[in-house]
Parts: C-alpha cells; structure tokens; sequence
C-alpha cells in the first residue's frame, strides 16, 4: 500500500512539473511575440520607422534620395512630438550630414537651436504638410578636384493660417564611401522660389 501512495505522489508530482512547464513556456510565448506585433511595420508610427532605418547598412544610394529622406524626417521632427522623439531623431539626420557641417555644428548646440525653432514652430501653430523635390532638371553637379557637389530643391509645404511653400537649395557632396552626405542648405527667397 506504501509503494502505491509513492508511486501516486510521484505521478501527481510529475504531471504538475510537466503542468507548470506547459504554462511557463505558454506565458514566456505569449509575451515573446506580443511586442513583435505592437513593431510590426504596420503597427510603427513614422517616427519610428525612421529611427529604425539602419543608414549604416542602408544608406540611400543617391543625392536625390538623401533629399528626400531629409525632408520626410523635418516633416516628422516638426510634427508634435516628445522630446525624447525629437532628440531621437534629430539625431538620426546628422547620420545625414557632411563631417564638415557636424564639426561646425556641434551636438549640443545643434540640438538646443532646435529645440528653440520647434517651440517657436508651436507657438505659431506652424508645421510641415508636405514635402518634394524640385524638378529634376533643376539638379546642379559639379566636380572639383575629384570630389562630386549636387544641388538640390526641397520644397516643404508649411501650414500656418494658410498654406505657403519655402523651398531650400540643398548642398550635397559625396563623401569617401561615395555616399552623398548634406552639406547645408539655404533658404530661397519667396520671390525667386521655384514650385
């Protein structure tokens, strides 16, 4: 009778190990592929799809593209935002930009102007609509000494109390890598803008 008593205790003690190992691996599922639903591609805000994109392994392979991932990522940066957002992604356009505009703008103070600009942005209820690339043949390349410049024309669509467009002259210059890093850019005057 002894021997039947363990031989009961040892079964009940074997099915609950096994009952308690089904729902440690059930749990540790169900929490395992939930976040990857909330990450999906369809689930992500475009913030963070663009704070996603790995520019080491894939960078844009034209001057042309360089723009206008730029300009999707001003739209977003002045869009409302957290400010861990905006630091997030202000940081991720100066993977973006020419070593030369990074030395003359450094981290701190670049980060701190825009946190300025965006707050000003928001008090007159201003933000980026929209955003495209000027005509193609508007496109200006040169090379000196061996290294390639292209000019650009961004275009962004702003609203505030109306529509208007401010259209920037992008500087770009191909780096070692051969990629086409910004340089800087200026701002059209509205009588001489091209749209």
């Amino acid at each position: 009778m002894k021997k039947a008593k363990n031989r009961t205790a040892s079964t009940v003690a074997t099915m609950l190990v096994i009952a308690l190992a089904i729902l440690s691996f059930y749990f540790y599922w169900s929490y395992r592929t939930k976040p990857l639903e909330e990450t999906s591609p369809e689930n992500m805000t475009e913030i963070q799809k663009l704070l996603n994109k790995d520019l080491d392994q894939n960078y844009p392979e034209t001057a042309r593209e360089v723009t206008k991932l730029f300009g999707n990522m001003m739209k977003n940066l002045y869009d409302n935002n957290s400010d861990e957002e905006i630091e997030a992604l202000a940081l991720k356009i100066r993977e973006l930009y020419d070593e030369e505009f990074l030395v003359a703008n450094p981290e701190d103070s670049y980060l701190q102007n825009l946190y300025s600009d965006i707050a000003s942005w928001k008090e007159a209820n201003r933000r980026i609509s929209n955003y495209n690339l000027v005509d193609s043949d508007m496109v200006e390349e040169q090379e000196l000494e061996g290294v390639k410049y292209t000019v650009i024309y961004l275009a962004f669509t702003i609203q505030e109390n109306g529509k208007f467009t401010e259209t920037w002259k992008m500087m770009l210059r191909q780096d070692k890598e051969k990629k086409w890093k910004i340089l800087g850019w200026q701002v059209v005057p509205s009588d001489t803008q091209t749209n």
